[in-house]
């Protein structure tokens, strides 16, 4: 029998296309967040790049930088071609208005289906600071070969909780146990539970945080758009281009509009940590952590040096 390809083998990734989100308007970190810069594109490193450059520069190892699609707000397009200045035109949706998560993928899976018979999509956000790379890539290939093998299935990674955070959404899981590594059955996703119900989720071992991460063939996904998201589904395979129907698209999360009510969900459990910067508190560990110093106005970080 023939050696199954995979995504450690370089020849395989022709296949394999990544669409960062840089949806994000970073309400909650105003001032250094503002409309005409979002938080994408602050520089939180030592290296001073943006997140959403440092995001594309993990993109480019899993694939061609012509299988990388870009969403963003159209107002931020000179943003993304500072960062990304290769960028194709068919590979950046420029969206005229924000709507959250489920339109974006929805949008990017009608297309790649068209372009590409067999495509594996890689979504990730471009506000998230990774540490441990090559962890984080070995959950994306582990993600990618599961996929890959199977008609209808979609994968999400999930990180072990270390502490009872109530910022975070968590999955519960199938036989996790005390294993580190593996794939699960996604069971129930929970978005942002209180405290005391946080605190129980650690303690049971049966829930992973969401990492945000998702890996899914385009036509799996449309089909789990067209069962429970009819509007996004219909909106976004009949249209002729982004600006035609966008507007009339619903503001919701592609957790809400379909994972929560998809059966064939799995979870890859990731080992590296990873702080979602939509929070001061996180911007301020990924600070002292990177050596880069910043400055507070009446308590709020209004820049960073």
């Amino acid at each position: 029998m023939p050696k199954r390809s995979t995504i450690h083998d370089p020849r395989s990734t022709k296949n394999i296309y990544v669409v960062i989100l840089v949806g994000g308007k970073g309400k909650r970190l105003r001032p250094l967040s503002t409309d005409a810069k979002p938080k994408a594109f602050i520089s939180v490193t030592k290296d001073r790049k943006t997140m959403f450059r440092r995001t594309l520069d993990r993109a480019r190892k899993i694939t061609a930088s012509s299988n990388i699609i870009v969403a963003a707000n159209a107002r931020h397009e000179a943003l993304v071609r500072k960062d990304f200045p290769g960028i194709k035109k068919d590979n950046l949706l420029l969206e005229p208005v924000s709507r959250n998560t489920a339109p974006a993928i929805a949008m990017a899976a009608s297309i790649l289906k068209k372009r590409c018979d067999g495509a594996v999509m890689l979504v990730v956000h471009s506000d998230q600071y990774i540490i441990g790379e090559k962890e984080f890539f070995d959950s994306v290939r582990n993600g990618v070969d599961f996929i890959r093998g199977r008609k209808s299935a979609i994968a999400i990674v999930g990180i072990r909780p270390s502490v009872a955070s109530t910022e975070l959404g968590y999955i519960r899981v199938q036989g996790l146990g005390s294993r580190v590594q593996g794939i699960f059955k996604a069971r129930e996703f929970v978005e942002k539970p209180d405290a005391r119900t946080a605190e129980k989720y650690l303690g049971s071992g049966d829930y992973l945080w969401n990492a945000g991460v998702f890996i899914f063939k385009p036509e799996m996904i449309l089909n789990a758009f067209k069962k429970h998201a009819p509007k996004i589904y219909d909106l976004a395979v009949r249209a002729a281009g982004i600006d035609d129907t966008y507007e009339r698209m619903p503001d919701i999360s592609i957790d809400h509009a379909v994972l929560e009510n998809t059966s064939g969900i799995y979870c890859v459990m990731g080992s590296y940590r990873w702080l979602d910067l939509g929070t001061f508190e996180n911007i301020r560990k990924v600070l002292e952590r990177e050596s880069r110093d910043f400055v507070l106005k009446d308590g709020k970080m209004i820049k960073i040096i």
